[in-house]
């Protein structure tokens, strides 16, 4: 068969739906900061912006609302979710207990192609913050943090992972990256976790992990409130 030939009978590349594309630019909005903890997400101006119909935006808001993006309040309509300082400190102690048992099940399985892929995420993150692009920045940032969790294989784990990650990833813009002193920590940390992947070394990762998101809610929890309210 002609080379040609292979890609005319090749499948169709799939296109993001309609409820893709909102729902990326809704995520993207979100994480960036550009709606912000506790801020009303107005359905008929998104879907005017995204040249829709509301039902596509509701559609992508009930998906946010059920990873815990947004929340939906009868008759007042859509919310950025916000949490109190007990809130937050209760998901990153959760996170953190999960991730680190995805580290002690992974360590061991890490190959030289995830550091290399850890690095370059790494690499990429701090091309984006200089940059000023948060999102590229935020994704590169996960990327590079579930190298590790992948790899313990535990595919329920990472999912769980994952899903605590959407709670919180809109406060990490906010108060992470907006702070050069605190991005230079933050990055400094990346290294260290790296080595310690390089060396398929548990407890160094563990103990090195702990300590990061450990800081990240230092960082963080001062700037919400005591109580939360929609």
């Amino acid at each position: 068969m002609a080379a040609d030939a292979v890609f005319t009978s090749a499948p169709p590349v799939p296109q993001p739906s309609v409820h893709e594309n909102v729902l990326h630019y809704l995520r993207k909005l979100i994480i960036t900061g550009e709606l912000l903890p506790g801020a009303k997400i107005p359905v008929d101006a998104v879907a005017k912006t995204c040249s829709v119909s509301p039902v596509p935006v509701r559609e992508a808001l009930r998906q946010l609302q059920n990873e815990g993006v947004v929340i939906n309040e009868p008759r007042r309509g859509y919310w950025v979710a916000r949490h109190s300082r007990e809130e937050f400190t209760e998901l990153q102690h959760i996170t953190l207990l999960l991730e680190c048992e995805a580290i002690r099940l992974g360590a061991a399985n890490i190959t030289d192609t995830d550091i290399a892929r850890m690095d370059a995420y790494r690499v990429e993150m701090e091309q984006a913050l200089a940059a000023g692009d948060l999102w590229t920045a935020s994704v590169a940032h996960r990327e590079m943090h579930f190298v590790p969790y992948r790899a313990s294989g535990r595919k329920i784990l990472v999912r769980e992972i994952e899903r605590l990650w959407e709670h919180t990833d809109h406060y990490r813009v906010l108060y992470l990256y907006k702070d050069t002193d605190v991005q230079e920590v933050s990055l400094d940390q990346h290294l260290g976790l790296i080595d310690a992947c390089r060396a398929r070394d548990a407890e160094k990762l563990i103990r090195l992990m702990t300590a990061h998101r450990e800081f990240a809610t230092a960082t963080i929890t001062p700037g919400l409130l005591e109580e939360d309210s929609p």
